[in-house]
């Protein structure tokens, strides 16, 4: 049937061919591998698909330039090409198309198709074939073995001692690194020591210092006296009061502790005053400053 020929011809050119009323060849891609020593290019090989049977006017259009006939014409020859292969599968059961493969009719209505995958219609792939890398294999002869071994004797002994005289000259090196790091540290701790007995040894020149009278009387604590305590803060921990007490005093005021609060906290204020004008003078300069402040009188 010249109507394969056509169809071979436009694979070449496409990746399908619709055959009117019977099906679609279809090709599909296969990309460059290796298997063990085989080295396989990429390639096309053909499949089939009997659902595709609508006709998209590829073939047809071919065989009516090809035979240089009509396209109406072109369409009778292929509706005959393709009613004689039908019932030649229908007679034989089995048809062998060269370089598509063989198409094979069971049970009646089942149509299968096994490929010729010697072909390979990929283009770019055209005049590669699969190939074989086979290990190559030297036979060495007794003497080269041994002239072999030499040469590997006499390099294997120069490296060695290469080797050794590079470990040498970094032991060395290294070693004495660390007698110059060892060293200096040396000295600094002798400037050091020198350092501390020369301070040690010091002695200051001051002079006869004035006898200084001091009267140092204890602050009178009126009994039953109010207090109007500005507080600034109550704390669970006595260190972290003191800090704050050491904090304000720095800062100019006044500060103490006073009374212990009910539930056992430190409490401190900016200062314990006489009178509450005083102490709500002290709470209005606080505020303004930014800071908090409460009163707290105490009998």
């Amino acid at each position: 049937m010249t109507l394969f020929k056509d169809i071979i011809e436009l694979l070449h050119k496409n990746d399908c061919v619709i055959v009117p009323g019977f099906g679609a060849f279809v090709l599909k891609s296969k990309v460059a591998s290796i298997k063990g020593n085989e080295f396989v290019p990429p390639a096309k090989h053909v499949s089939f698909n009997s659902m595709l049977k609508e006709n998209d006017g590829l073939l047809v259009k071919y065989i009516s330039e090809i035979r240089k006939i009509s396209y109406k014409k072109a369409l009778i020859v292929l509706d005959d090409e393709v009613n004689s292969l039908n019932k030649k599968l229908s007679k034989d059961l089995l048809v062998e198309i060269p370089s598509l493969g063989i198409f094979e009719l069971k049970n009646e209505n089942t149509l299968y198709f096994n490929p010729d995958l010697s072909v390979n219609y990929d283009n770019s792939s055209f005049g590669l074939k699969s190939f074989l890398k086979e290990p190559i294999l030297q036979s060495i002869k007794k003497e080269s073995s041994n002239e072999f071994q030499l040469v590997s004797n006499y390099l294997l002994r120069n490296a060695a001692i290469f080797i050794s005289v590079i470990g040498l000259s970094y032991f060395g090196y290294f070693n004495y690194n660390n007698y110059i790091d060892n060293e200096k540290l040396k000295n600094i701790a002798i400037a050091q020591d020198q350092i501390l007995k020369n301070v040690q040894a010091a002695t200051f020149n001051l002079g006869e210092l004035p006898a200084i009278n001091l009267n140092v009387t204890a602050p009178l604590i009126k009994e039953n006296s109010i207090y109007f305590s500005v507080i600034s803060g109550s704390f669970r921990s006595k260190s972290n009061a003191k800090k704050q007490l050491n904090e304000l005093i720095s800062q100019g005021y006044q500060a103490s502790f006073t009374s212990l609060n009910p539930k056992g906290l430190f409490r401190v204020a900016y200062a314990r005053l006489n009178t509450r004008k005083q102490a709500a003078s002290l709470i209005s300069t606080i505020k303004e400053n930014g800071k908090d402040a409460w009163l707290l009188i105490e009998d």
